[in-house]
């Protein structure tokens, strides 16, 4: 079916459910950020593949409502499929909402598939629509009986984290949610997102692509913890190993059913922003209901000793890989090899593969040369991959998972001799990764703080970026994961305060539409600095051990103290990755870490 077809089909399928306007998100019901195919109803139905907007049809208009990462993106792929790009003006609103309420009179339907938005969207909706007098209709599902051929649920096989990567045992993790959950007076927890279920349980899978995650739902309670999965997908030692521990496996289409029977004479604690409009309709109307961020969110955002020990171990690998990937980019470009930004992104990965229990990418690579580079989420494919000369500017932000956690990292590089300009926009962007990494800051700090310290080098030369200036890193679970987050439209809380222990991206960058994008991004943790009679006070402590690209940095925009920082810095990175280098490698690199003066 072509995409046209779809859209009169759904409009027919309208027409017989009364409805004026059927919203359809880019979510699935554990509102992943990495959606298994079996839920990719926007990306079948419009031909979008970004990974972030949200699609209304009326009888007479048809719309894909997204951010500025993708406009270049959804105007190609929406050609020929009758939706119109609508272009968001802040990332991550629901414009929609205000679309629809001045667009449609009172009196008017609009119909959504629940299980899709949380229960927090459903209550933005309601409370924008009741004085407009507008009906929201929750329920129809209008695609899956177009979707022919339609992929199956995924049926990887489930697998146990080992406890020396976890540090502590999923009985451990359970009893520390219970303790929490009675501190708020809950009896149930309902979890859904499946990041918090991987790292709650000490399972992993391959459900979803970038994460090892595997579609579940699972639910805390007094006695016992169920897990509702497909049975045949976790393995029968597996399988009598959780049992012994109190956890109970069900299948995974039995969850409304399953809330539905719980006593009436208890509660359940769930996350309204992370939960399901299906599921909160099927717990019981006389049960309590106690709201809040899911107790895992947190837990999991504090990374414990052994975990950070293993991540600072995953970040020595992942250097050896990038200082590889590096110095071979230099090579073949010295030599005229043909290269292309598919094939150093694939690269990478090979260098990766060839270290310590690695297990894949974290996230499709952005391998930009020139113009793409201004295409902020630009994800490299065969059909648009550019051929790389040596000349302009190249981004590379790529990440990789081990079994020891994740990592995120982002490196610009010159191809030749940059410009005053070049220069200047790269230290300008280095200026705010340099801004939060020598950031000490007291208790209580919240990313939205810090945030200017990012941007104002660039908000100097009236220069700015759209994009949050850092987010969450899981251990070997989400690369983007919450709740802290720096900036107001990074994925996040903002009433999160940074805590030792919390792995966090620093990020700025600055794009020029068909010219360049450059990009400076590390890991940071969070860790103690000193108490004294004003309080206690963090700092960040850089994890990311990649060489910065000096030949683009304007030192006379410096000051001594940043200066003073990168040295330190690149000397730590020589003296760390030298050792597992190559002689070649080795030199190549001590020449990128000489100080600066």
């Amino acid at each position: 079916m072509n995409r046209t077809s779809a859209l009169y089909l759904l409009r027919q399928k309208m027409v017989a459910e009364k409805l004026d306007a059927y919203i359809l998100p880019s979510s699935d019901p554990h509102q992943s950020e990495y959606i298994p195919d079996h839920w990719q109803f926007r990306a079948w139905f419009s031909g979008f593949t970004g990974s972030a907007g949200t699609i209304v049809v009326t009888r007479d208009f048809a719309g894909l409502w997204t951010d500025s990462r993708y406009f270049i993106q959804a105007a190609k792929q929406l050609e020929g499929s009758g939706i119109e790009l609508v272009k968001l003006k802040t990332p991550h609103t629901p414009e929609f909402i205000d679309w629809l309420g001045k667009t449609l009179s009172p009196g008017k339907r609009v119909g959504f598939d629940s299980r899709f938005f949380t229960v927090a969207m459903v209550r933005l909706m309601q409370q924008s629509f009741k004085d407009k007098g507008i009906k929201l209709v929750a329920g129809p599902d209008l695609l899956t009986p177009l979707w022919k051929n339609r992929p199956a649920l995924p049926d990887h096989p489930v697998i146990s984290y080992d406890i020396r990567y976890a540090g502590l045992s999923r009985v451990d993790k359970i009893n520390l949610v219970k303790e929490r959950l009675r501190g708020k007076g809950g009896e149930y927890h309902l979890i859904t997102t499946l990041d918090d279920i991987a790292w709650l349980l000490n399972l992993r899978g391959n459900d979803v692509d970038f994460c090892p995650f595997f579609v579940s739902y699972a639910l805390i309670g007094p006695e016992k913890t169920w897990l509702f999965i497909d049975p045949s997908k976790v393995p029968d030692t597996l399988k009598k190993q959780l049992a012994a521990e109190g956890i109970v496996l069900k299948p995974y289409d039995q969850i409304s059913s399953f809330l539905e029977a719980l006593p009436t004479d208890s509660n359940l604690y769930f996350d309204p922003g992370r939960t399901s409009q299906t599921l909160y309709d099927a717990i019981p109307e006389k049960m309590k209901r106690i709201e809040g961020i899911n107790l895992t969110t947190l837990l999991k955002s504090i990374k414990n000793p052994v975990e950070i020990r293993q991540l600072k171990e995953v970040m020595i690998r992942d250097g050896v890989a990038w200082v590889k990937l590096l110095y071979w980019l230099d090579q073949e470009l010295k030599q005229h090899h043909k290269l292309t930004e598919l094939s150093i992104a694939q690269q990478i990965a090979i260098f990766r593969s060839e270290q310590k229990d690695y297990r894949g990418e974290s996230f499709h690579p952005i391998s930009s040369y020139n113009w793409h580079g201004a295409v902020i989420h630009y994800s490299v494919n065969a059909e648009e991959s550019l051929t790389v000369h040596p000349d302009g500017i190249f981004l590379l932000d790529s990440g990789g998972h081990y079994l020891g956690g994740t990592t995120d990292t982002t490196r610009t590089i010159s191809l030749s001799k940059p410009t005053a300009e070049q220069k200047a926009h790269f230290t300008r962007v280095l200026k705010g990764t340099l801004g939060i990494s020598m950031l000490k800051f007291p208790r209580g700090t919240k990313g939205f703080q810090m945030d200017v310290l990012a941007r104002q080098s660039l908000w100097k030369s009236g220069l700015n970026y759209g994009h949050g200036t850092g987010h969450g890193v899981g251990s070997y679970l989400s690369v983007h994961e919450g709740p802290q987050t720096i900036g107001t439209s990074a994925s996040g809380n903002q009433n999160i305060i940074f805590e030792p222990g919390m792995v966090t991206t620093v990020e700025p960058g600055i794009y020029l539409e068909g010219a360049y994008g450059i990009r400076t991004e590390n890991m940071t943790l969070v860790v103690e600095d000193e108490e004294n009679e004003f309080g206690r006070f963090y700092r960040f402590e850089t994890l990311t051990l990649v060489p910065i690209d000096q030949n683009l940095i304007d030192t006379f925009l410096l000051t001594r103290d940043e200066i003073d920082w990168l040295n330190r810095y690149h000397k730590r990175v020589f003296q760390t990755l030298a050792p597992l280098l190559t002689p070649d490698e080795q030199l190549w690199l001590k020449q990128k870490t000489q100080p600066l003066t």
